[in-house]
């Protein structure tokens, strides 16, 4: 147990350098998947296992911590830190074991950028269990925290956040007609009127939410590498965008990830 917290320690510093590190750098380079793939990130495989294989072990290591916490009795149960490990987990399962299964299409993705997904996942998890069931004060969740500010305001939001991220991966995978189907399009409606990423867009929000209603340092780092991440993705996208469809897509003078900001 001591060297786990020593090694806590250690991880958050350490992830938040690298998530400032991992925004510049994605600056100058894009990862190849999606609408970016191309060859020169090494062997490739389908998407929809790579998504699992990268997405998956977040999941699992998040459900081990919790039951090692209990099983050890670490952490006596508690009501609030369950409700949050229950949010996190839905997130994680919809995009492990439901995502890639509804992906139309036969993309591929960099077995490169898979192992570098897993593994920023599984410290992502450690990152969060270890809070929630370790090495939080024993009185930070009571059960008075479901009425805080703190918990509703992130609740609702991380809600909205998933809603919209859900919703919009639904109509960019609904413009295409089959699974054999490999073409982009441009998607239109409701979270697409003012941004062309809408689905990143509701991914950071629902990250900012459980930020939010765990009030807590390691929400704020995954904050940090959501941001660092996904931004420069989401610039990517709309330059894909631009240089697949040109007037069509400029024409409809869409944000790229954040309305009215950028």
């Amino acid at each position: 147990m001591e060297l786990f917290e020593q090694f806590y320690d250690l991880l958050l510093p350490v992830m938040t350098v690298l998530g400032a590190l991992v925004f510049v750098i994605l600056q100058f380079i894009t990862p190849a998947y999606g609408m970016t793939f191309n060859n020169r990130w090494g062997v490739s495989i389908r998407s929809n296992l790579g998504w699992f294989i990268m997405e998956c072990p977040v999941f699992f290591t998040m459900l081990l911590l919790y039951f090692i916490s209990f099983a050890a009795g670490i952490k006596p149960f508690n009501v609030v830190t369950c409700v949050m490990f229950v949010f996190f987990e839905f997130h994680y399962f919809q995009r492990s074991f439901i995502f890639p299964l509804l992906m139309k299409g036969q993309s591929k993705m960099p077995i490169s950028i898979i192992i570098t997904g897993a593994l920023f996942n599984t410290f992502n998890a450690i990152m969060q269990g270890g809070w929630l069931f370790f090495f939080c004060p024993s009185n930070a969740y009571p059960v008075s925290w479901f009425w805080s500010p703190q918990f509703i305001v992130g609740t609702l939001v991380f809600l909205f956040g998933m809603v919209v991220n859900i919703y919009s991966d639904r109509v960019i995978r609904d413009l295409r007609t089959d699974v054999t189907d490999n073409n982009y399009y441009i998607p239109y409606g409701w979270t697409f009127n003012k941004i062309s990423s809408a689905n990143y867009f509701g991914e950071i929000l629902e990250w900012v939410g459980f930020a939010i209603l765990t009030w807590s340092v390691p929400g704020a780092v995954f904050v940090l590498w959501s941001f660092a991440n996904i931004v420069p993705r989401s610039k990517a996208v709309y330059e894909r965008y631009t240089q697949f469809f040109g007037d069509e897509f400029t024409s409809l003078k869409r944000y790229k990830i954040f309305p009215y900001i950028y």
